[in-house]
């Protein structure tokens, strides 16, 4: 249903247009084939991503937090099916040409995967390798030319004596310093969106402060557009400008980092609070009780509610849609209780405005 009071919608997005974005999602839904009906894995995900900031995707494995990431780059399964729009710089990627989504991966966008063992070729040289992918970006660089550039990115990145490190295989390398060799290989195409999906998953402690105060850089110095997937929020919390939290293919909140980590609006953004470290110094962790729903059996109502310690009958009836809880910072959830206590708020304060159409 869509409900209206005032000028507030409830099924409004951030923007009404993807124009002045770097990346916009307009109820994209993927799914993936298999015999019987597929499988759909993301349900009516919109999100922006204005140019020059860092947003990070948060949720548990299975989210869809990946899934939306990867189908930015249309690097999906073959046979999967997506909906809806994905915007950048205002292009649909979905409706780009072979030629103009090989342009879009080499030069406007780049993603870093989460295993940097598995994302580079164990047989070629770390400078070959960059080196191809600088003049997969500019087919005018020349090999001396590519490998120049690639030593200035490698040396951007903090990787010590670059001219060495061009000739080393990356079996010869730590996992930091191949998620650096990640970094400088998308660095060298000169990108303005940068996909992150686990960036930092398979570190240690100290070397994933490293790698996202190197994010961080970029992002301040080079305007360098950033999206992080992650299921840690403590991961991201000095770095994200506004924080979009997923649940069972959904999008459940959407808002200012600072602001959504200080008073989520949302039980399952406020349960993941509580299994982060850094959020909870002093205090004994929690877990988040029972396992999230399979994508093949969704419940009718709210896909959290079997594991949210505040729900109510309502939760179990009737499926939530994102409300505009602050429209100066665009705070966004998806809460049968907050939709609830909304509409009542506004119902009161407008009078007879409020009107419910199915």
């Amino acid at each position: 249903m869509t409900i209206t009071t005032g000028e507030y919608r409830w099924d409004e997005v951030v923007s009404d247009s993807g124009a002045d974005m770097a990346l916009s999602l307009r109820d994209v839904e993927v799914f993936l084939p298999r015999s019987g009906n597929d499988l759909q894995i993301l349900h009516g995900v919109s999100f922006d991503v204005p140019a020059g900031s860092v947003v990070a995707l948060a949720g548990e494995s299975g989210s869809g937090k990946s899934t939306a990431a990867l189908s930015v780059m249309r690097l999906l399964p073959w046979g999967t099916r997506v909906a809806g729009k994905i915007l950048a710089g205002g292009r649909d990627v979905a409706a780009m040409s072979k030629e103009d989504l090989r342009t879009f991966r080499a030069r406007q966008a780049r993603i870093i995967l989460q295993d940097p063992w598995s994302s580079l070729h164990p047989m070629h040289t770390i400078g070959g390798q960059l080196v191809e992918s600088a003049r997969s970006a500019d087919p005018t660089l020349s090999k001396t030319q590519a490998r120049e550039l690639s030593v200035e990115m490698m040396r951007r990145v903090g990787l010590p004596d670059p001219e060495a490190r061009l000739k080393a295989y990356p079996h010869e390398m730590s996992g930091g310093q191949l998620q650096r060799v990640l970094i400088a290989m998308a660095l060298v195409a000169r990108p303005t969106l940068l996909l992150c999906d686990e960036p930092t998953t398979a570190l240690d402690v100290s070397t994933q402060a490293q790698i996202l105060e190197l994010l961080l850089e970029l992002n301040r110095e080079m305007g360098l557009t950033i999206v992080i997937a992650t299921h840690d929020l403590d991961v991201i919390a000095g770095i994200a400008d506004r924080l979009v939290v997923m649940y069972a293919g959904r999008v459940v909140e959407d808002g200012p980092t600072a602001e959504v980590m200080a008073a989520p609006k949302h039980p399952y953004t406020w349960a993941l609070l509580q299994t982060a470290p850094k959020h909870n110094t002093g205090q004994r962790m929690r877990t988040i009780e029972g396992r999230p729903p399979a994508l093949d059996a969704l419940p009718a109502g709210c896909a959290f509610a079997e594991r949210c310690a505040f729900s109510t009958d309502v939760c179990l009836d009737g499926r939530p849609e994102l409300v505009l809880v602050d429209r100066s910072t665009h705070h966004r959830t998806a809460c049968m209780r907050v939709q609830d206590e909304w509409a009542d708020t506004h119902t009161s304060a407008h009078g007879d405005q409020a009107e419910e159409t199915p």
